[in-house]
């Protein structure tokens, strides 16, 4: 009680930090926590605790989604070459761009980075971009894959936590026309908002006792 009261400080900065403790506690139940925050979020009358326990209640249902589909990392990406330690060249696969707020931004990928393999994906001389990207779709959001990546003269193993794949890359029919795809902060917001929609529903159904 004490913690959602402070959601209402007159201080920014307890408010703040209620809000954060709030989402602490959170994530230690995320079935029970979700439950009371939307209750918490429907019912308060103070503006400033509804917009808090909003923000709470979102990052826990993001946090739960049950993420279907593919996975995806957010890069675009080209065919390249490079040479080993015994002077043989190599097929990788060349970043062009780095999507801000993806897995691939979180995992500190950058442009002109080099991947020379994934997990246990050595690439042939046949297409390295497609078997990379069919490696990643036959993953799903949330799972981790390490990266080799030649930065310079530095080999890395970076690892990247899969995001869940943006609807409108499946909507490009033709090759090389790239989407403006939303942030994922767009998405997440998208996520949360048709989870409300399926919470009211829930509420209009069932019986008030």
């Amino acid at each position: 009680e004490g913690i959602i009261e402070s959601l209402g400080h007159e201080d920014f900065k307890k408010r703040h930090a209620g809000q954060r403790e709030l989402l602490m506690w959170g994530k230690e139940d995320l079935q029970g926590s979700i439950k009371v925050l939307y209750r918490i979020y429907r019912e308060a009358d103070n503006p400033e605790v509804r917009l808090r326990s909003r923000e709470v209640l979102k990052a826990l249902v993001i946090l739960k989604q049950p993420l279907p589909g593919q996975g995806y990392l957010g890069i675009q990406m080209d065919t390249a070459r490079w040479k080993d330690e015994e002077g043989m060249m190599r097929p990788a696969v060349l970043i062009t761009e780095v999507r801000k707020g993806t897995a691939a931004d979180l995992a500190k990928l950058k442009a002109d980075d080099l991947i020379t393999g994934l997990d246990d994906v050595q690439f042939d001389d046949l297409a390295p971009t497609r078997r990379l990207a069919d490696y990643i779709k036959s993953k799903g959001p949330g799972d981790k894959i390490t990266l080799k990546v030649k930065r310079g003269k530095e080999h890395l193993e970076l690892t990247a936590s899969l995001r869940r794949r943006p609807a409108a890359l499946d909507e490009i029919v033709q090759w090389g026309v790239l989407p403006v795809l939303p942030q994922e902060t767009e998405m997440d917001e998208d996520y949360f908002q048709e989870w409300l929609k399926k919470q009211r529903k829930k509420d209009r159904n069932s019986p008030k006792g």
